[in-house]
């Protein structure tokens, strides 16, 4: 079961990275039937895959959720994975 967390909270949590990247966190907030129809809008678009976001995660604003997506920069190449 998903706990209840603030958003820093959530931005805390350790996320796994190779030397050479950093983790960049994308946030959705908002009404569930609005964030999942965003997400689906970039799946389309080509941005990211459905699954690549986290599950619906409980909001600090009451009747809204977060979902989350991580990418990484490689400030090498300057190109997000």
């Amino acid at each position: 079961m998903i706990t209840p967390k603030s958003v820093p909270d959530l931005l805390r949590v350790p996320v796994p990275v190779a030397p050479d990247q950093q983790p960049v966190r994308i946030l959705l907030c908002g009404v569930l039937p609005g964030v999942n129809h965003i997400v689906h809008q970039l799946h389309v678009r080509r941005f990211a895959e459905a699954g690549e976001w986290s599950p619906p995660l409980p909001s600090p604003v009451d009747g809204e959720v977060i979902r989350i997506l991580v990418r990484y920069w490689r400030s090498g190449d300057g190109v997000f994975r």
